[in-house]
C-alpha cells in the first residue's frame, strides 16, 4: 500500500494507490536448460500482451488506472525456472460499508475485492502472499485513522465453475476531534447563551424574542454544516440525537 487519498462519505468510496504484485508459474518459459549467465530477465510491460496472465481484476472497483509518470508504472521479471512476478502501481477506487449511526464517533470498512476473471480454479488459484500487505508509510488522513486491516479467501460458486475471490478489508476510525469543536461545544455555547435572557427585564420582550431567534437559527446552521457533508440517510445517527436533546434545552 503506496497510500490513501481520501475517504468520501457522500460518494461511500475510498481512494488509494498500491503496488500491486501477482505471482504464477507458466513452465513453458522457463530458461534453465539454454545455459545463459542470468537467473531472471527483467521485461517491459508489452511483454505481458504475449504470455498467458492470470486475468486477475479488482471486481469491486468503481474506477482504477495504472500510473504513467512518465511511462507505464509496470514490470514484468521471468525467473529461469518460469516463475512470472508482474507489478502494477495502481490507482483505485472502491467501495467502503459505511454505518452512520455512531456519527461521528463510527468506524467504517473499505474492501478490495481480487478475482480472476476469465479462469475458474480448475486453471487458476488465488492465494495470499506469507504477508500479504506491506505499508510502504504511515497513513496520513485528516478525517481518519487506519486502525487496521486483514486478509480473507474464499470460494465463490459461478454458474460456470468456482472462482477463487481474495480480498483485503482496511478498517477505519474516524477523528471525532473536528466535530467536537464545530458542531458538539459551538451548540452547547450557543443555548448556554440563549439563558441570559432569563436576566432580562420582563418587559424586554422584543430582546427576548431577538435572542431566541438567533440563538434558534445559530444551532440550525451549525447543524446544517455538518449534515452537508454526509449521505442522505434516514435513520438517526448520534449528531442528530445531540442537536435534539439540545434543542429540547434550548426551549
Amino acid at each position: 500500500l503506496q497510500g490513501i487519498s481520501g475517504i468520501s462519505e457522500i460518494t461511500g468510496d475510498f481512494e488509494l494507490d498500491i503496488m500491486y504484485s501477482e505471482i504464477w508459474q507458466d513452465p513453458r518459459l522457463s530458461f534453465k536448460h539454454l545455459n545463459v549467465c542470468a537467473t531472471n530477465i527483467t521485461l517491459k510491460s508489452d511483454f505481458r500482451k504475449k504470455i498467458w496472465t492470470p486475468d486477475t481484476c479488482i471486481i469491486n472497483s468503481k474506477d482504477s488506472s495504472i500510473h504513467s509518470s512518465p511511462s507505464e508504472n509496470t514490470f514484468v521479471i521471468l525467473y529461469e525456472h518460469g516463475l512470472l512476478w508482474s507489478n502494477f502501481r495502481l490507482n483505485v477506487k472502491a467501495p467502503c460499508k459505511m454505518d452512520l449511526k455512531m456519527f461521528p464517533f463510527d468506524s467504517i470498512q473499505c474492501q478490495l475485492v481480487f478475482e480472476s476473471y476469465s479462469f475458474n480454479t480448475d486453471e487458476v488459484r488465488l492465494l495470499w502472499h506469507d504477508i500479504p500487505v506491506t505499508m510502504m508509510e504511515r497513513v496520513e488522513l485528516p478525517d481518519f485513522d487506519l486502525i487496521g486491516w486483514g486478509t480473507d479467501h474464499q470460494r465463490l460458486e459461478y454458474p460456470n465453475g468456482v472462482w477463487d475471490r481474495a480480498q483485503v478489508k482496511f478498517t477505519f476510525a474516524r477523528r471525532y476531534g473536528f466535530y467536537l469543536f464545530q458542531s458538539y461545544f459551538p451548540t452547547s455555547l450557543t443555548v448556554i447563551s440563549s439563558w441570559v435572557g432569563f436576566f432580562f427585564d420582563v418587559r424586554s420582550v422584543s430582546a427576548r424574542i431577538t435572542l431566541g431567534v438567533s440563538s434558534l437559527l445559530a444551532l440550525t446552521f451549525q447543524f446544517g454544516n455538518v449534515l452537508r457533508h454526509l449521505p442522505r440517510v434516514s435513520y438517526i445517527k448520534v449528531s442528530c440525537t445531540h442537536i435534539l436533546l439540545i434543542v429540547s434545552t434550548f426551549r
